[in-house]
């Protein structure tokens, strides 16, 4: 099964996403943009993970993480990831801050204990993904310098474990589990 385990937002990130998108697509990018559904703060993309071991590694990452304090991550910016001089990846920015990595290392460190392969890349950077650009206008830089996204706060007090489907019209996510920091541990019995 496709899974990642991701921080689930509120809909005042997915409304300025939406309109972020929406001035994006005005400007002339093309991509494939992310559904307001299915936008996160991805922690860690697990690829594909045995169903049993999902389950172990949820009561794992539920005990670790018992008793974290809630915290909140400020969404603040626009960014994106570049290759080859052309923008790949468009995002909201959220600001790094001290309990969100915290929660990072605390979780990738279960997640080594356990032996579960994760993309790791060594170089944590959170951020809402908006879109994977395909074709972006002349003068690109000069149009995104010009997004400006309006600081928002999000409340953090648990993780959510997602499947990841992927279908020809976009990938359909659906949460296996949910872990409240205060204790329990909810799975989708669908």
């Amino acid at each position: 099964m496709r899974t990642f385990i991701a921080l689930d937002i509120n809909n005042d990130v997915k409304q300025t996403a939406n309109d972020t998108i929406s001035k994006l697509m005005r400007m002339g990018f093309k991509a494939s943009w992310v559904k307001p559904e299915n936008m996160h703060l991805t922690l860690f993309f697990l690829g594909d993970v045995r169903e049993s071991l999902i389950d172990n590694m949820a009561e794992h990452l539920n005990k670790r993480l018992a008793g974290f304090p809630s915290f909140s991550i400020e969404i603040s910016g626009f960014g994106y990831f570049r290759f080859r001089n052309r923008p790949r990846v468009v995002f909201l920015k959220v600001v790094p801050s001290k309990a969100l990595q915290t929660l990072y290392l605390e979780m990738r460190s279960e997640l080594k204990k356990l032996k579960i392969p994760f993309d790791d890349q060594g170089n944590f950077v959170p951020h809402i993904t908006l879109g994977r650009v395909k074709e972006s206008p002349e003068k690109w830089e000069n149009l995104l310098k010009g997004i400006t996204v309006p600081k928002i706060l999000v409340a953090v007090d648990s993780f959510t474990i997602y499947s990841s489907t992927l279908t020809p019209r976009g990938p359909i996510y659906n949460w296996i589990y949910r872990s409240k920091f205060e204790g329990g541990l909810m799975k989708n019995e669908r």
